[in-house]
């Protein structure tokens, strides 16, 4: 009896939930079970192979589901007929709203459905920030201040699901152009991209840099190691992009039963009070605080002062919504475009950045610095069309590499 899944996650939400689903399974239906993990890197890694073995094993690819990545991966693996449709008791599901604030908490046609929720904010290292001076930011476009420079963390968006919907948020919030130049400058003061955004977050806490775009529950988890008069966690005043943070069950699943109530399990009151409760609590986990925010309402009230989450994301008012099929379409274009002109030329864009700095920044190089080889609408165009096709794709991607450098060159010289 055993379960196969593949995960983006932690070793903490693998040992948690892997020790607690066979106890539950065992109470609930007097069997053992184990819990088979597949790691092999962030969200996208993890698209990437499923996509890869999917194509070479159309029926299935011998794993039971894919656990984690937040809203975009299960999108895709619906649209190409990969996920299993599965409707849980209505015992699990009645605590469960399907949307709120125009936000799919799970698929109304239930090929997959969110496991916790999670928001993006700023994890600030207060004690390097008042020994070198450094102010509290409160919005992301302060992350793009040039006396931040060498201080901010970030990841690969390529690599991290985290990073790339942060990113896709701030484009969607500020407009494609303003967008792009408050990430460029943002680039601009990050020391190296981390190709894990588990590693943006560790940095902030060792002092390596004072800002970090990190999601909650990596925030809450190093404030929580770290204390609270050390590190804050905070959810800038523009915008907080909240989504669902999805589990499936792929086709072909070989061990469809177990699938199923792994499903139930982690919907279930056992299962969320271990995203949401502290180490210790008799219902929470065993090893690891995971501090996540649950899928279920109810809990935000009766956990109160428990919780080390003090926020309700259901009661979270803002009038910026994240628009996950919008990021979907266009999802491998902006990525390829961050890592054309922010990444793979950080070199010359930290150097070009620097010398602006010291030359003294007008808002005509704010927009010079910020500009696109491609417009929205093109990168849609592109992203629907020719972008299927590999030579295209690395043709684009080195084409955009040079078009940078010279930009850069120009602005330096």
């Amino acid at each position: 009896n055993r379960v196969v899944i593949i995960t983006p996650h932690t070793e903490a939400i693998r040992f948690e939930f892997g020790e607690a689903f066979p106890r539950w399974h065992a109470k609930q239906f007097g069997d053992s079970v184990t819990v088979e993990w597949r790691d092999v890197g962030g969200t996208t890694d993890s698209l990437r192979f499923v996509q890869s073995e999917f194509a070479r094993k159309p029926d299935g690819i011998g794993i039971d589901c894919f656990f984690g990545g937040g809203t975009e991966p299960f999108f895709l693996l619906a649209d190409k007929g990969w996920l299993i449709r599965y409707a849980p008791p209505e015992s699990i599901l009645q605590g469960i709203p399907q949307s709120f604030q125009g936000i799919q908490v799970y698929d109304a046609n239930h090929a997959w459905y969110g496991a916790a929720v999670s928001s993006f904010g700023i994890l600030q290292n207060r004690r390097v920030q008042k020994t070198v001076g450094l102010p509290f930011v409160t919005r992301w476009e302060e992350l793009a201040q040039p006396q931040l420079y060498g201080w901010v963390g970030a990841g690969d968006p390529r690599n991290s699901g985290t990073m790339n919907s942060m990113f896709e948020a701030l484009l969607q919030a500020y407009g494609w152009e303003r967008g792009w130049e408050i990430l460029t400058q943002l680039a601009g003061n990050v020391p190296k991209f981390d190709r894990v955004s588990s590693t943006t977050a560790k940095d902030v806490t060792q002092g390596e840099t004072a800002y970090g775009m990190a999601i909650d529950f990596y925030g809450f988890t190093q404030v929580a190691f770290a204390g609270r008069t050390n590190l804050t966690f905070a959810l800038p005043e523009d915008f907080t992009a909240v989504n669902p943070d999805g589990i499936a069950i792929l086709k072909g699943a070989p061990n469809l039963i177990f699938a199923r109530r792994f499903v139930d399990f982690v919907l279930s009151e056992e299962g969320q009070k271990l995203w949401f409760l502290p180490r210790g609590h008799p219902d929470g986990p065993r090893q690891y605080s995971i501090e996540r925010m649950s899928v279920r309402p109810d809990f935000y009230r009766r956990f109160r002062g428990v919780s080390n989450i003090e926020f309700s994301p259901f009661e979270l008012k803002q009038s910026f919504l994240y628009d996950a099929k919008l990021a979907r379409e266009r999802r491998e274009v902006v990525a390829a475009l961050i890592g054309a002109l922010l990444v793979d030329t950080h070199q010359e864009l930290r150097e070009t950045w620097r010398v602006l700095m010291r030359r003294g920044l007008s808002e005509a190089d704010r927009r010079q610095l910020g500009r696109t080889p491609i417009t929205e609408k093109e990168a849609l165009e592109l992203a629907a069309a020719s972008w299927k096709d590999p030579a295209l794709r690395n043709q684009k991607k080195i084409e955009w590499q040079i078009w940078a450098q010279q930009k850069y060159r120009v602005l330096k010289d």
